[in-house]
């Protein structure tokens, strides 16, 4: 209903149908995607669906089993808690609770899956809870409970259900060197046993390959003869470790790891018989108001990822602006990337630097000023650091994202092509009818609307000596009927070839002239018939007013 008519410009007014040019958007902007009001992404098409709970129901039975139910022995009990969210299963933590005793019957992994999986995914549902899955090993067979324990939802848990692919060759290796660190340091006496606590940190879907390592300590054993160890001893630990990838942002693991060697056998075992993801920090004073919505876009990266949408190209449409500029915003800030980007873009730095929804808003004006190319190369890069860590980045990609930085802020001190005006123009005349005084939109009624547009009280045109102003912010914008609007656009005009060479205060003096003598007819109801005279008298005041500011 907003989107009409084309809002005009400020300076010379040139008519433009915004019919032509909504056929050069995305799909995403002209469905004008954003976020819910509880921060969850909105899409273009729905995701997740009945097969894709089913799904996240069997890989839960297979994580289960290969934690606790392919080595267990009778009397051995394990809780696992995962975070429920639109049907989406998160691991959160695992422990054994009580060793187990000797050698039962072996349990199949068809009979061990068959048994649980039959309604898990109808029992799981999709309203955010935690769930606690006890699994307690019989003679014969695992016996298992499921229960809703309290906690709050889970900040890395993921809200869209899939068929998640199995680990990938970069995911397994990461575990791999992981459980070589943790393994070799720590030999396990003859006939004796060891415990060993360390914290792991993951980053999107990758695994660091620096291990913090902790308490240390030989529990049974003389420690005088250590038993044999071969690098099969790994696997264990990498499966038990490789689901907490499956889930969101940063996130430290702590684990705890036992040992053993029994009479009679060549060599000991190694598992992991705890592990927590530790509950992060508050998130910076600069992310508290848009962490939730940079979570929903960390989110959705990641899944693009493991379905390996690496190409921007095959990405476009996906996202709108307002979309990118919060997750960009979001990930600079989380990821401490400002500090690294100070010297190719001092201006991005120091506004992204103030964070919240208003640096966001800001940067969404900055996305549509840079040319798409270097948009899309951005977008490439920083998905590789959502995913795998700024660590992740070569040289080369390291040096095109500090040429991209630069080229975006030298076009902060440039001036808007039409393209990135009619865009703006668009947002501008959409945010105020929605969001910055609906209250005119209904009282003016949609056929009224077409004649009123929305005037830029520092206009678009010296956006470039503002580059740390959003020039689309609220108290940037007014709603005039159309013909006021022209006379306003005739007094900006009169600068004439002056204007390449007004400097910001004379843009701020030049505005307050425009409020002082058009004041009158901001954000009202207009009937031009009624108040011609008076509409001339302003312009012609306006005008004089102007001059003489230019020739002080």
């Amino acid at each position: 209903m907003f989107a009409l008519s084309a809002c005009a410009s400020d300076g010379p007014f040139e008519a433009e149908s915004l019919e032509g040019e909504l056929g050069k958007d995305t799909p995403a902007e002209r469905a004008g995607l954003g976020f819910t009001r509880e921060g969850a992404l909105e899409r273009a098409s729905p995701v997740g669906g009945e097969r894709a709970r089913q799904a996240e129901a069997a890989r839960v039975v297979r994580e289960l089993w290969e934690v606790a139910g392919a080595r267990g022995a009778p009397g051995e009990a394990w809780t696992f808690d995962y975070q429920v969210h639109g049907g989406a299963l998160t691991l959160l933590s695992f422990r054994r609770t009580t060793p187990g005793q000797g050698m039962g019957a072996s349990v199949e992994w068809s009979t061990f899956s068959r048994e649980l999986t039959r309604s898990l995914s109808t029992l799981v549902g999709v309203k955010p809870r935690r769930l606690r899955f006890t699994l307690e090993r019989g003679p014969e067979r695992w016996r298992f409970d499921l229960e809703t324990v309290r906690g709050p939802v889970a900040v890395q848990a993921r809200t869209v259900p899939e068929a998640l692919p199995g680990a990938s060759g970069p995911q397994l290796s990461d575990a791999l060197a992981v459980a070589r660190q943790l393994l070799p340091a720590s030999r396990v006496p003859w006939q004796g046993r060891v415990h060993e606590r360390a914290r792991l940190q993951f980053e999107g879907l990758r695994l660091h390959p620096e291990v913090e390592l902790g308490v240390f300590e030989v529990q049974e054993g003389s420690g005088r003869r250590s038993a044999p160890e071969s690098t099969d001893l790994r696997t264990p630990v990498v499966k038990a470790l490789l689901p907490f990838a499956n889930a969101v942002g940063s996130r430290t693991v702590e684990v705890e790891l036992e040992g053993r060697h029994e009479r009679g056998e060549a060599e000991p075992r190694w598992r992991v018989v705890a592990a927590t993801t530790l509950e992060p920090a508050p998130p910076p004073e600069a992310m508290e108001d848009i962490a939730r919505e940079y979570r929903a876009m960390q989110e959705d990266i990641l899944r693009r990822w493991r379905e390996e949408v690496k190409d921007s190209a095959r990405l476009a449409g996906v996202w709108s602006f307002e979309q990118l500029a919060y997750w960009y915003v979001g990930g600079f800030i989380a990821k401490g990337a400002l500090g690294a980007m100070e010297a190719a873009a001092p201006t991005v730095v120091s506004v992204l630097g103030r964070g919240g929804a208003k640096a966001a808003q800001w940067f969404r004006t900055v996305l549509i000023r840079t040319p798409p190319a270097e948009r899309e190369a951005l977008q490439r890069i920083w998905m590789k650091v959502e995913a795998e860590g700024l660590a992740a980045l070569e040289a080369g990609e390291q040096a095109e994202l500090r040429h991209i930085l630069a080229q975006v802020e030298k076009a902060l001190h440039e001036p808007l092509d039409r393209q990135a005006k009619k865009r703006l123009r668009q947002w501008a005349r959409r945010e105020y009818f929605e969001t910055v005084n609906p209250r005119l939109a209904r009282e003016l009624g949609p056929l009224r609307m077409e004649a009123y547009e929305i005037h830029h009280r520092v206009p678009l045109e010296y956006a470039r000596v503002f580059p740390r102003m959003e020039i689309n912010q609220g108290t940037n914008l007014v709603a005039v009927e159309r013909t006021v609007h022209r006379s306003i656009n005739r007094v900006w005009e009169s600068v004439g070839q002056q204007s390449q060479r007004l400097d910001s205060r004379q843009v701020e003096e030049l505005s307050r002239v425009i409020d002082q003598h058009y004041g009158s007819w901001f954000h009202r109801i207009h009937v031009p018939a009624e108040s011609a005279s008076a509409l001339a008298a302003a312009e012609q005041n306006a005008l004089r007013a102007v001059k003489a500011l230019l020739e002080r």
